[in-house]
């Protein structure tokens, strides 16, 4: 599901930003820019009722301006791309993901875009066997 919900993601910003490098990959300095660099943060989990869990994936894209010192105009649209786009992403299985506590911040050049994707999710328990069936030989 963490792999789902990074594919629908790469895949939406290929799509908005066609030129752009993106990369799941740590960046190594000097590499390519203008890139996003897209990664899991926290995933949190809480048992809701039975074997239903409610889960919270917090997702990190990074944006590395073509210049960093002169680039907050570039900075602002593509922030402002990224909220409005980001609500929900479409994985390649169809399953639509629901984006929540979309943010923002610009810090020593770079584009910090943090959105909390969640779900619910159903857990199989295997049942236990019952001793009263056991036959001893």
């Amino acid at each position: 599901m963490y792999n789902e919900i990074l594919d629908g993601i790469v895949k939406k910003l290929q799509d908005l930003f066609p030129e752009m490098e993106i990369m799941i990959d740590p960046l190594r300095e000097g590499e390519g820019k203008p890139c996003f660099h897209v990664g899991i943060t926290k995933s949190e989990e809480q048992p809701v009722n039975g074997n239903r869990y409610f889960r919270s994936i917090g997702v990190s894209i990074k944006y590395y301006p073509k210049e960093p010192g002169n680039a907050s105009r570039e900075m602002n649209q593509v922030l402002a791309v990224l909220m409005d786009e980001f609500e929900y992403v479409l994985a390649e299985s169809g399953s639509t993901f629901k984006g929540s506590s979309r943010n923002g911040t610009i810090e020593g050049g770079v584009l910090y875009f943090q959105v909390d994707y969640q779900i619910y999710i159903l857990k199989s328990h295997e049942t236990e066997q019952s001793m009263e069936n056991m036959k001893l030989m």
